[in-house]
């Protein structure tokens, strides 16, 4: 079991972090995160990137057809006992999952239809936005916001909802660059591997773009792999410490990706999710990538405009999102 005592927050977050606050946080003004380097400018970089009119969603597939649902619940099931068998640890229950309340009436000849839908708003498997209120330290969310502010007024999704996430999209493909179909476990993305990627792309990244950072999880699955879960304190594929401190570096507005944290340290901490506490950063996870990065090769381009539009739920720590890119 982790140690409850470690600093959740490894130390080069929390140098981070106190950069950020010495350069972005003033007295008596809640820091918003990176959402709030998505201005009019980056909107307008977004807007310049569509040249086609064509869109791709990013959103994996939320299945609640009771046929294949059966046939997931089975499978999940063996996935958590074969976690818990390596790692001894008791995964939670329901962690990622989604429950579809369908209540159809017919009345005559007409006929309603209405629904009641109850989801985890994370995990490694539906798409989903990270809020500030995701993770912590200290009893504290990034802002700074009491972490007690969840049980009353706290509104991170609102505001983000609100303030309108679209911005120009990057997409940066570590497969292509490193001659492979994924990452590995043993090769954690560095900040080489997102320097060579963005090189790839011929662009320049300002401050409140997007990044898209592809890591070939599609096909890792597809060949018959299982992701690592959240609570499963080892190693997975994903980006290390080195790529972590890369995107922080860069300022994006948000980022969206396939594989999470490698965990590649002792600790098996959270390199890129602590970037939330550290510096606000808007995380969209699992999202589905490999149409996108293969869109745009045929359109010889790596840009689009990003939106990521989530529901506005006060004290919502994340929300399920399909987050679309238009090229």
């Amino acid at each position: 079991m982790p140690d409850v005592a470690l600093d959740p927050v490894l130390p080069f977050l929390r140098e981070i972090g106190a950069e950020h606050d010495a350069a972005r946080h003033r007295d008596g003004v809640q820091c918003r995160g990176s959402v709030a380097l998505i201005d009019a400018a980056a909107r307008l970089r977004g807007a310049a990137a569509v040249r086609l009119g064509r869109a791709v969603s990013l959103e994996r597939e939320i299945e609640t057809r009771p046929d294949r649902l059966a046939l997931l619940t089975e499978a999940a099931e063996r996935e958590k006992r074969q976690w818990q068998e390596l790692a001894v640890i008791e995964l939670p229950d329901g962690h990622g999952s989604v429950e579809l309340d369908v209540r159809v009436g017919v009345h005559g000849r007409s006929a309603h239809g209405g629904d009641v839908i109850t989801y985890d708003a994370h995990g490694i498997h539906n798409t989903h936005m990270d809020g500030l209120a995701h993770l912590g330290a200290d009893a504290s969310w990034h802002g700074p916001i009491p972490v007690a502010a969840s049980a009353t007024d706290e509104d991170t999704i609102v505001n983000w909802a609100q303030h309108g996430i679209a911005t120009r999209g990057v997409l940066l493909d570590i497969p292509s660059v490193r001659g492979v179909d994924w990452v590995t476990t043993e090769e954690p993305v560095t900040a080489d591997d997102l320097d060579a990627a963005l090189a790839a792309t011929g662009v320049t990244l300002e401050p409140g773009d997007g990044l898209i950072i592809y890591q070939g999880r599609d096909r890792f699955e597809a060949a018959g792999n299982t992701y690592t879960p959240g609570a499963v304190l080892q190693p997975r594929p994903g980006i290390g410490q080195s790529g972590a401190s890369w995107i922080a570096a860069n300022d994006p507005g948000l980022v969206a990706w396939d594989f999470h944290d490698a965990r590649s340290n002792p600790q098996a901490a959270l390199e890129v999710h602590g970037l939330i506490y550290a510096i606000g950063l808007c995380l969209i996870d699992n999202c589905l990538l490999g149409p996108a990065a293969a869109a745009l090769k045929e359109a010889g381009t790596s840009v689009g405009q990003l939106i990521a539009a989530p529901a506005a739920i006060h004290r919502s720590t994340g929300v399920i999102i399909n987050p679309l890119l238009l090229y």
